[in-house]
């Protein structure tokens, strides 16, 4: 039987996998600028873009850190890096929800807000586990 703070490791690592999987095709020029970046441009201009790519990694390692402390890659789960990044990712998760939460875009405040706050909670979930 799982536990709650393997559910919640399970659901952000699934959660920051989609959002690395966005972030990839925003950065390849797909028209999902609405939902990012304050949801100015259809599709995003090169800047936007490389950032989006840099977001993407930034997804991708914290896919590592959460289930590394989750314990499902168990040779790092107690490492200082990962316990210390996953404390990271909560706070950056956190900011996100603030930020889009006051974005001018729709899709910012309904979906990407929600969704930064699920990777939060689940990300202090793990982190306090």
């Amino acid at each position: 039987m799982k536990s709650a703070a393997d559910w919640a490791a399970l659901i952000a690592a699934a959660g920051v996998a989609g959002m690395a999987v966005f972030q990839v095709h925003l950065a390849v020029g797909l028209p999902l600028g609405r939902a990012a970046f304050g949801g100015a441009n259809p599709v995003l201009p090169a800047k936007l873009r490389a950032a989006s790519a840099m977001s993407a990694l930034l997804f991708l390692t914290a896919f590592y850190a959460i289930l590394a402390r989750g314990g499902f890659i168990t040779t790092a789960s107690e490492s200082t890096p990962v316990r210390i990044g996953i404390w990271v990712f909560a706070a950056i998760f956190g900011f996100s929800t603030l930020v889009n939460a006051a974005s001018h875009s729709r899709w910012e405040r309904l979906l990407m807000a929600p969704i930064g706050f699920a990777l939060t909670a689940c990300c202090v979930i793990v982190a306090l586990a």
